[in-house]
């Protein structure tokens, strides 16, 4: 694991670096949550499963092999790239249909999911990070809370493995919980884990049932 400092620096020099494509990914997860609750269909899926596999990869490549390299970023890249060809071949294989969960109470956990991915930077800034050493919303964190909260409102209609994949990612959240690394936003990340994981046990029965 990198030290705090270079783990702040790298990520300074990755937003620094690539802010303008951090913005257009931005804007294209907003407005396809959008269409995902609001006006769902097998166009709108499609695209977001683009999307999404276009930023895992990414973040796969770009953040881990070229700005945050360290004794871990291999498998990390490994980790993002896999959950990238997930939802690719999901295109094809339509095992996920994104959408708004019917239950009221899901409903309300997956828009606060969603608000806090967007919030990263703000919770960033009062913890004391400000640009660029800060978590931007499409950040490998936060990207990894904005699938949890995808793939966890599409239950049942979703793949497990990519669902399952994403997991690791987010548990691993845990240390930071404790102080690693100086980036206590991340309790978001591992609260969202835990989430996700709770409700893969829960739901593993119905999840990909048809």
């Amino acid at each position: 694991m990198p030290t705090t400092e270079t783990f702040w620096n790298q990520m300074g020099a990755y937003n620094e670096a690539t802010l303008p494509v951090q913005i257009i990914m931005m804007i294209a997860a907003v407005v396809l949550t959008y269409f995902v609750f609001a006006r769902a269909s097998a166009r709108v899926n499609m695209l977001m499963k683009v999307f999404l596999s276009f930023a895992f990869a990414w973040t796969g490549i770009v953040f881990f092999l070229i700005f945050a390299r360290s004794a871990i970023s291999v498998v990390a890249s490994a980790l993002f790239i896999i959950v990238s060809i997930l939802f690719a071949l999901d295109i094809f294989k339509k095992k996920i249909e994104f959408g708004f969960p019917l239950a009221s109470g899901q409903r309300y956990l997956t828009f606060f999911w969603i608000c806090l991915v967007f919030l990263y930077p703000v919770i960033g800034m009062a913890l004391g990070h400000y640009y660029p050493e800060t978590c931007m919303p499409m950040a490998p964190c936060p990207l990894t809370v904005f699938a949890i909260a995808l793939v966890t409102a599409a239950i049942p209609h979703v793949d497990k493995k990519a669902y399952a994949l994403l997991l690791p990612w987010a548990i691993m959240g845990l240390p930071k919980c404790l102080g690693a690394l100086g980036c206590y936003e991340d309790c978001i990340l591992f609260a969202a884990g835990v989430y996700g994981l709770v409700l893969l046990v829960k739901k593993w029965k119905t999840i990909g049932a048809r």
